[in-house]
């Protein structure tokens, strides 16, 4: 699977327990076919087509965008009341394109490509495929009209390809104030609090729609900016500079703006995580006796974003002379706030699925013990959610009949 902490993003924490459970269906083939024609029951196929169209209504394909920060300042418009208020704004541009500002495209990493290359040359068989990701073909098997032929591949790298995509961008902004309780400390600092897996994020602002400050924000910056609203109505192509939209924006480029109501006056040092330019995920499991249930609570989801931190130095007085100073931009691994019901289906999941069998059994039997282990994790969980009854089928009892 392209992305397999699917699961950790999932709104649904049955999902995953669900999908183990339907793997149940083809481990027992006895039960997932009818005894006349020894083809598959319909319920197995009503499943088998339920989680498909699941998957395939996902994008599911790894992705990364290029993000530029053009400017980090301040509008000032008066309410209904006449009195003035202030507005803060970031705006950016974005290219559908595999690269950044501090690093070069996935697609023209040394490494990978030279060992490629060398591929390429020892084997006649092999050759090397430049394009939308470089990747190694078989001689021989030839793409139709421009489509790349999967039974012609041997390697790609799925982070380096590019295609339409549709993005749900939001911004988050915070102060460098933390509101955990310091003061009650001896020594300041060394209490329980700091061990919370949450991130002390102090006073936290996130992006909103304003056409009016919208409108001031482009006559200030002089261009036409997409809000974030705007932009996850659009499907962004592949980025190519020759190719011009009607606006003057290349093809797979656009320039947006999110809009904060004002920051707080006594911040001197803000972060922005720009969240949905990219979808991966590092989960970190801690080591695990085989055989057990991993320590979810000791489990850690960072997730891939593009962290902008400026510096705004002065006292609260007369915020407008102190001006935003960018100093560091790029991506980071951050830690991600998981609620334990998650952590723990994850945990379930990962166990059944790599012990439901054993690699010494040559028919893949289901071993009984941790089948009903399964079953009954699967059950308490349907009960937990009765609302779901319709998504989260008796699958016990269909396996039964």
């Amino acid at each position: 699977m392209p992305c397999p902490s699917r699961f950790a993003r999932s709104r649904s924490l049955a999902v995953p327990i669900a999908l183990v459970a339907s793997a149940i269906f083809a481990a027992t083939g006895s039960a997932a076919t009818t005894a006349e024609t020894n083809a598959p029951s319909q319920e197995y196929l009503d499943a088998k087509a339920e989680l498909e169209s699941m998957l395939n209504s996902r994008d599911m394909e790894l992705f990364e965008l290029s993000f530029e920060p053009i400017s980090m300042d301040r509008v000032v418009l008066p309410d209904r009341s006449g009195k003035e208020r202030v507005y803060n704004y970031l705006a950016f541009r974005i290219r559908n394109q595999v690269a950044d500002r501090s690093s070069k495209p996935l697609s023209q990493a040394k490494g990978y490509n030279d060992v490629l290359e060398a591929i390429s040359k020892q084997y006649e068989i092999a050759k090397k495929v430049e394009g939308n990701g470089t990747r190694l073909d078989i001689e021989g098997i030839e793409s139709k009209e421009g489509v790349e032929n999967n039974d012609a591949t041997i390697v790609k790298r799925m982070d380096a390809q590019t295609h339409k995509k549709k993005l749900s961008i939001t911004v988050l902004g915070y102060d460098e104030n933390g509101t955990r309780l310091r003061l009650l400390d001896e020594p300041a600092g060394s209490g329980p609090q700091e061990s919370f897996n949450f991130p002390d994020t102090g006073d936290t602002t996130r992006s909103a729609i304003m056409d009016k400050v919208k409108d001031k924000i482009e006559e200030k910056e002089g261009r036409e900016l997409y809000t974030l609203d705007k932009i996850r109505s659009i499907e962004l192509p592949p980025y190519d500079a020759v190719k011009r939209q009607e606006n003057g924006w290349a093809e797979g480029e656009l320039y947006g703006v999110a809009m904060f109501n004002k920051l707080t006056d006594y911040g001197d040092y803000f972060t922005f995580e720009v969240r949905g330019l990219s979808n991966k995920l590092r989960i970190r499991w801690p080591d695990t006796e085989t055989g057990k249930v991993e320590n979810y609570l000791d489990m850690r989801v960072f997730r891939r974003v593009f962290v902008l931190h400026y510096d705004r130095v002065g006292d609260e007085y007369f915020r407008e002379l102190d001006p935003f100073k960018m100093t560091k931009g790029g991506w980071e691994w951050v830690n991600t706030f998981q609620r334990n019901d998650e952590r723990r289906n994850m945990a379930y999941a990962r166990y059944f699925l790599n012990n439901i069998t054993s690699d010494n059994d040559p028919e893949q039997k289901p071993n009984a013990a941790v089948e009903a282990e399964l079953w009954e994790y699967y059950n308490e969980v349907r009960a937990q959610r009765p609302d779901k009854s319709d998504k989260l089928p008796d699958l016990e009892q269909i396996l039964k009949r």
